[in-house]
């Protein structure tokens, strides 16, 4: 049996309002609208966040968007990854369980799997280079099973 994408738990807006409240920061409107937008639909990136909240906060500046999602990241609230040949998306982080990310490089899917999942190329790349991986960062491309397998 394969086994297919692996999700981690939604923190939620709930989670993340109160982690920007627990680092002594105000709740803005673009703030809010930020984190709902990505609460309701993970691996978004920028311009699809601009949109979203765009409809649904019609007075939220598209360069406040901007950079709340930077002030997002900066207070440990969301967190960024580097997709290959796209955009960075964004995701909350608040009380997620660390996760990397696999993207189909056919489909363009996103999946979500624990990061220890790689500790151990991250201890061998380490110890062989003297490099120190950050998997949580970058986007590692494959190809997803529905894509080599098409029905």
């Amino acid at each position: 049996m394969t086994e297919r994408a692996h999700t981690h738990p939604s923190v939620g807006v709930d989670g993340a309002i109160a982690a920007v409240r627990a680092r002594g920061e105000r709740v803005t409107t673009a703030r809010r609208a930020v984190i709902e937008a990505l609460a309701a639909e993970p691996h978004q990136d920028a311009e699809a966040v601009a949109a979203r909240v765009s409809r649904d906060q019609p007075g939220v500046h598209l360069a406040t968007i901007y950079r709340t999602l930077q002030s997002l990241v900066e207070l440990g609230v969301l967190a960024h990854t580097h997709v290959p040949d796209g955009a960075t998306i964004y995701h909350l982080a608040v009380g997620a369980h660390g996760h990397t990310h696999l993207q189909c490089a056919r489909c363009g899917r996103m999946f979500d799997i624990p990061i220890d999942w790689l500790a151990e190329l991250a201890d061998r790349v380490d110890q062989r280079l003297g490099f120190a991986l950050d998997p949580g960062h970058a986007a590692l491309l494959g190809t997803c099973c529905d894509c080599l397998d098409p029905k």
